[in-house]
């Protein structure tokens, strides 16, 4: 069966999926930052230590993943890239020591091949989309620093080939979630991925 990940900068429509493909029997693992307690700083407040807690989040789900993946279908919002990425810019920021450990634990983690996901559907949606979902969001969960916004893309495609991850497919994301499903099902259909 399939695993697959949706990547994309806050906004960009990952747990409407998710959820959509939930309602289709998929079983869909939350992104790390909503696993986690409140308290715990996410986006441009992350430090070091919630990048751990992030990844640690993440790596939760390595037993479901590894045992479910065989007899069902799986959709995670993000993923070890994902957290990598952030981790990636808050290491350049000098807000957090913890990108290379991560590198070399992610690394690990998907040298076994139950971890590894068959696709990366990468998500993409216009500015003014981003920030219209971004303004609805709660104070943490928001990513309002610009060089977040302008440098997640090339952070993640930088992560992705480190780490030889390199099945991905794009997807533009709208206002429409119906339409925005739409195109994640002719995505996932054009690799040969059994939608359900």
């Amino acid at each position: 069966m399939a695993f697959i990940v949706l990547e994309g900068f806050s906004g960009t429509g990952k747990t409407t999926l998710a959820r959509g493909l939930e309602r289709r029997g998929w079983v869909r693992l939350r992104e790390s930052a909503h696993a986690l307690p409140d308290h715990v700083p996410v986006a441009e407040r992350g430090d070091t230590f919630s990048d751990y807690s992030l990844l640690g989040a993440t790596l939760a789900y390595s037993s479901t993943i590894s045992r479910m993946r065989r007899d069902r279908r799986l959709v995670s919002e993000g993923y070890l890239l994902s957290d990598l990425a952030y981790s990636k810019m808050r290491y350049e920021l000098k807000k957090s020591a913890a990108y290379p450990s991560m590198l070399a634990l992610c690394r690990a983690a998907l040298s076994s091949p139950e971890m590894r996901p068959d696709l990366y559907l990468l998500l993409e949606a216009e500015p003014e989309t981003i920030g219209d979902r971004q303004a609805r969001k709660n104070n943490r969960d928001r990513s309002l620093t610009e060089f977040l916004r302008s440098r997640y893309y090339a952070a993640l495609a930088e992560v992705h080939s480190e780490l030889g991850e390199g099945s991905v497919e794009r997807v533009h994301t709208g206002s429409r979630p119906s339409v925005t499903m739409g195109r994640v099902l002719e995505a996932l259909r054009r690799r040969g991925v059994d939608v359900g």
